[in-house]
């Protein structure tokens, strides 16, 4: 799987597991009425392993399996598949039924299958599965969300105090950003929109993940968005995912990289011309390098002789 593919993977996959009440209030909020929150929930994708373990599975998409109780008692298994590929799949319909089966035949309990499809093309509605021959008859609906259905629906998404309203604008912003330019202006009002609605800790870590994976870009930008993000919150940083990685690739940090020791402070001091160079600031640069300030400013005086 390719690292773009694996990241949108587990983009997906943290928003679900962290927000899942979220999730189903979101876009199914007549499933999430139903159950009773108050006893909590169940993730088995360990189950799912051993189900799927002899079949080969798809790397295009992502699969949960969640065990939740209903206000009337009883205990159903919801099994939420989440479809990112980008274009029409025959099978999907087949592939959806047969896991829904599998599922049910391992544990015999009722399993509802849910697909939330976060392609662009708006005719690819796949929602059912049937067979209908010789008076044999077998039929399986499937609740799809379209994502793109909400690209009319830009004021409701940004006026929503749920945290998957930013998820899906950030899904439907990745499909008009054509370069790292438009991207960087996409990612900084995403943000700049979720730290105004005033979530929790959790949401806000999620969601930036999210948006951070998702609207992924060079390592210059990024650290343009980090820059952007001290403005706006000072020293506290809710989330750092792609500063950090940027700073272990480029050898700012302590580390290792092909084998060789990198972080010294030579290393630092030319990551940190580069960086200036780049319009970053110094405070910015100081964190990443671990640098004092006023040894940058030195360095930075020297280099302009």
């Amino acid at each position: 799987m390719n690292q773009k593919l694996n990241d949108y993977d587990s983009a997906w996959k943290d928003i679900i597991e962290v927000l899942f009440r979220d999730f189903l209030d979101f876009f199914y909020p007549e499933i999430s009425k139903d159950i009773d929150w108050s006893k909590g929930y169940e993730f088995l994708n360990q189950e799912l392993k051993k189900i799927f373990k002899d079949h080969k599975v798809n790397k295009k998409y992502i699969d949960e399996l969640v065990k939740v109780f209903l206000n009337d008692g009883s205990e159903k298994w919801i099994y939420i598949h989440i479809e990112i590929q980008g274009y029409k799949e025959d099978s999907f319909n087949e592939r959806l039924f047969i896991y829904n089966y599998r599922i049910f035949d391992k544990f015999h309990h009722e399993v509802i299958t849910l697909a939330v499809l976060t392609d662009d093309d708006d005719d690819y509605r796949p929602d059912k599965y049937a067979v209908n021959r010789w008076g044999f008859e077998l039929n399986m609906k499937i609740p799809i969300i379209k994502i793109t259905d909400y690209a009319n629906k830009i004021d409701e998404l940004e006026k929503s105090n749920n945290p998957m309203a930013i998820v899906v604008l950030t899904v439907l912003d990745s499909f008009k950003a054509k370069d790292d330019a438009i991207k960087f202006n996409l990612k900084i009002n995403l943000i700049r929109k979720l730290y105004k609605k005033g979530f929790d800790k959790d949401r806000i870590n999620s969601v930036f993940k999210f948006i951070d994976w998702i609207l992924n870009l060079s390592d210059q930008y990024e650290l343009k968005v980090r820059d952007e993000i001290y403005k706006l919150e000072g020293e506290s940083m809710p989330y750092v995912t792609s500063i950090e990685r940027i700073a272990k690739n480029e050898g700012i940090v302590e580390g290792k990289k092909e084998g060789k020791k990198e972080g010294k402070k030579e290393g630092k001091k030319e990551a940190a011309i580069n960086l200036f160079k780049e319009g970053i600031s110094l405070d910015i640069i100081s964190k990443c390098t671990g640098l004092p300030k006023n040894e940058l400013e030195k360095l930075i005086n020297k280099k302009r002789r």
